[in-house]
């Protein structure tokens, strides 16, 4: 078995006194558990998003008593011997910190570039595994803000290990994690679809106006016609001006006014 240990630290406010209010650091926790069972599960099997975040096929987080004189948590992952090997017992840990902030940083409008050749692998599937992963991981990332929203000043940061900081969350962090979806309905958005899972129906959308792409969730009952022209546009989507549809959406946006996704509710050619 593989051990990967870390620290979640909390800096500030009541975190001085080596304390926190109760249950603002147990939502806290069960947030980070989740955000972590997420991206491990996803790591270790071939990038499949649980979204749930309470198991991880493959390995185990433990949590080890916490330091006295602080209010740092001390984790530790332990990955089962075939999915190591599989991955790479000497690099594991590396591909393990490398998605961890990427898929987290995309998830708290942050800017990170993919450095293992695992991660790399991910993130050019043809399958939009990053706004699933988004998606998935925005509401334990925000439980994980928990004590921030009390406490303006408060910081948490996971460590690595003898080199530091991997990811950081403070109040700018948590706008991007509260989110809401507004209930007027844009209509006419003309693009192409870039990406798409059909089982999921989560893709990317280059918006022509915003001239940018962006996440999109078409509906579990949308029509068999709307579906066809979503894969029809991803089929299209190379060939200059053609592949064009025409949505209308429900926009999922942050408290920093970020699009996150668009909720389609219909499509049509454009």
């Amino acid at each position: 078995m593989k051990q990967i240990n870390f620290k979640i630290s909390y800096h500030h406010g009541d975190a001085e006194d080596g304390r926190l209010d109760m249950y603002d650091a147990s939502v806290s926790l069960q947030g980070f558990a989740k955000a972590l069972s997420i991206t491990t599960h996803a790591l270790l099997n071939d990038g499949e998003i649980r979204k749930k975040g309470n198991t991880i096929n493959g390995a185990k987080l433990y949590i080890n008593p916490s330091r006295k004189g602080s209010f740092e948590e001390l984790i530790t992952l332990v990955v089962a011997d075939p999915f190591a090997v599989a991955i790479g017992t000497s690099v594991i840990a590396n591909v393990f910190y490398d998605l961890i902030k990427w898929t987290w940083s995309k998830t708290l409008d942050q800017d990170y570039t993919p450095e293992t050749a695992q991660v790399k692998k991910l993130q050019e599937r043809i399958e939009p595994f990053i706004g699933e992963m988004e998606e998935a991981l925005e509401t334990p990332l925000e439980q994980a803000h928990r004590p921030i929203k009390k406490c303006n000043d408060m910081v948490i940061v996971i460590k690595r290990s003898r080199i530091g900081e991997v990811v950081k969350l403070d109040a700018e962090t948590l706008k991007s994690v509260s989110i809401q979806t507004e209930q007027a309905i844009i209509r006419n958005i003309s693009g192409n679809v870039t990406r798409y899972n059909i089982l999921s129906g989560i893709g990317r959308f280059y918006d022509d106006n915003l001239e940018k792409t962006v996440s999109f969730k078409l509906e579990e009952n949308a029509s068999s016609s709307q579906r066809r022209r979503i894969t029809w546009s991803l089929h299209h989507a190379q060939e200059q001006g053609q592949g064009k549809i025409s949505l209308d959406v429900k926009r999922v946006v942050s408290a920093k006014g970020v699009i996150r996704r668009y909720l389609v509710q219909n499509v049509s050619r454009a």
